[in-house]
């Protein structure tokens, strides 16, 4: 038979075929299972792991949870149970169910409001980076395939009669069947969702949708708000004589998903910072970020609200460090080799990476971190008669791709993980690539030191790095980073903090580095970073605080200045 033919009749035979019509409320009740079943692996396999016991009670709790899901989902599902709304609804549901259980499944993630917010505000860069094989084809058999088939189940109706005692009856009869659960596992659920309550972050796709409504509602919340001015005076303290109209450069690095516990300054064994360490630097081995996510620590390392007080709608409509910084006539120069500044650089000049058609240090849209000191030397090429800060905003170890964020002369640590499909290697592999990446960085914060010891003598010079935020590197089925800062493990939170200043920085600002090298293992967060950088410029504005200036006191008159009223606390502020 030609092939024509044979064309022609499997395409008869298929449009001979016809799925049995159903009622509106059975399909929304087979989706409802659908979730339970396919779609909650990380749910099941967290709550499988906290409930060790295998009782025929501890099996029929396990079992009510999903009985539990499976009507839950449904009651929500009810208001939509309608011919005509009933199949857009549970297409857009499914089709984001399937993309949760894949990032849940494969990187561990937990969907809250700022996991979101790095969904909705990453760039196409990133994106690139997160899609792989793997990622396709889970969305092909677990997204498109069944809101295909969502899509063309015929739906029926029955008179007004019989739809109010259909509807009805489902109503009464899930009320009844939550109370027979409530009844004899009400203690159970009790112990479980009081020792855990991340459990509620990991039901899809409630917890995606809850999150991405939470994040919707927020946005507004900053426009239109008149801009606010935290500081009602910003001026510069007396300049030293001996200054000699000498410049004053900070360069301010903001890192991008290193670990603290991964530098060998801070005591790892392996050899990652061996160019820090000939550069007499001052590492901070216990720093805290602000948060999980660049989205959301990078705005506020730049707040004067501590952590405790910060939100990303209040931070973008008041004057963050470096507007202060322009006030005190302070030169500010951003520059961009990741997603974006989140806001924090609005108001002052940016030089993005992605925008220097370079051909030396970027392939595909994707720059090293190597730019950006070119970058630098440029700026301090310029004289302005002003101080200047630079900050540079690092692409670091940012993951999954952690093999592109160096070069093939430091790949130390091998073999590597060439892939962005992290669950495809090894966890040894996925180390030695995140490390050679820090070895990277390593370099790259020395390169930057060689650019500031080069020019002191023309300018009084000094670097500070920290990172956003940390990173898992798969420990307990967690990849990347973003969780729920209360559940986050310390891998996330625990970042590195190092300091740099040349020798003509120290003897105009009377710095004591070995009392900076004595007070360098105390606790310190993201909260110190407002407060010490201004410090390292002597502004003086009611907003400072000394107790949060890390560099304070190791700086004699500081402490004094304060005590004159030269900075008044804001003691709104205290974390």
């Amino acid at each position: 038979m030609p092939l024509s033919s044979l064309t022609r009749a499997l395409l008869q035979r298929l449009s001979a075929f016809r799925l049995p019509a159903v009622h509106p409320l059975l399909l929304a009740l087979g989706v409802s299972c659908l979730f339970v079943l396919f779609y909650n692996g990380q749910l099941w396999s967290a709550v499988l792991g906290w409930w060790p016991g295998r009782s025929l009670r501890d099996i029929s709790f396990l079992a009510s949870i999903g009985l539990f899901l499976a009507i839950a989902f449904n009651l929500v599902l009810q208001p939509f149970a309608f011919p005509r709304l009933l199949k857009p609804v549970l297409v857009l549901l499914v089709l984001a169910a399937a993309g949760v259980s894949w990032f849940a499944s494969a990187y561990g993630a937990l969907m809250d409001r700022s996991m979101i917010a790095n969904v909705i505000e990453t760039d196409a860069r990133e994106v690139g980076d997160l899609l792989n094989f793997r990622f396709l084809l889970h969305m092909v058999l677990f997204g498109l395939l069944p809101a295909l088939l969502v899509a063309v189940v015929p739906l029926r109706s029955s008179g007004y009669g019989r739809e109010a005692l259909l509807r009805g009856g489902t109503l009464l009869g899930s009320v009844a069947l939550i109370g027979l659960v409530a009844v004899f596992f009400f203690q159970d659920y009790a112990v479980l969702l009081r020792g855990h309550r991340e459990l509620r972050l990991m039901i899809n796709p409630s917890a995606a949708i809850y999150a991405s409504l939470r994040y919707a509602t927020a946005v507004p919340e900053g426009l239109g708000a008149e801009f606010e001015r935290i500081a009602d005076r910003v001026e510069r303290g007396p300049r030293p004589a001996k200054l000699g109209g000498r410049r004053k450069v900070l360069v301010f690095v903001v890192g991008e998903t290193a670990r603290a516990d991964h530098f060998s300054l801070n005591g790892y064994a392996r050899d990652t910072n061996p160019e820090l360490a000939r550069r007499g630097v001052v590492s901070f081995g216990d720093v805290r970020s602000c948060g999980t996510s660049t989205a959301e620590s990078v705005p506020c390392m730049f707040s004067d609200l501590a952590r405790g007080r910060y939100s990303a709608s209040s931070a973008g409509s008041r004057e963050n460090l470096l507007d202060l910084l322009v006030r005190a006539d302070i030169d500010v120069l951003w520059l961009e080799n990741n997603s974006s500044c989140k806001g924090v650089c609005a108001r002052v000049p940016v030089r993005t990476a992605w925008e220097a058609e370079d051909t030396q240090y970027c392939d595909g849209g994707e720059c090293l971190d190597d730019l950006m000191v070119r970058q630098l030397r440029e700026a301090m090429a310029a004289d302005t008669g002003r101080d200047l800060v630079v900050v540079m905003h690092q692409i670091g170890s940012h993951g999954p791709s952690y093999f592109k964020r160096y070069t093939r002369d430091y790949r130390r640590f091998a073999p590597t993980c060439d892939t962005n499909q992290l669950q495809s290697c090894s966890q040894a592999e996925l180390v030695n690539s995140y490390d050679d990446s820090i070895l990277y960085t390593d370099h790259i914060l020395a390169e930057t030191i060689d650019v500031l010891a080069g020019a002191s003598d023309r300018f009084d010079t000094a670097m500070l790095y920290v990172s956003d935020h940390g990173e898992s590197l798969g420990e307990k089925g967690i990849y990347l980073h973003g969780m729920p800062y209360m559940f986050a493990p310390d891998a996330q939170t625990h970042v590195p903090m190092v300091l740099w200043t040349s020798p003509g920085y120290r003897a105009a600002t009377a710095l004591d580095m070995a009392c900076v090298r004595g007070e360098a293992g105390k606790a310190y967060s993201h909260d110190n970073l407002f407060h010490s950088v201004l410090g390292m410029f002597g502004v003086r504005t009611d907003v400072y605080r000394t107790d949060l200036d890390l560099l304070a006191p190791c700086r004699p008159g500081a402490a004094v200045a304060h005590v004159a009223g030269l900075a008044t606390p804001d003691e709104t502020a205290r974390p």
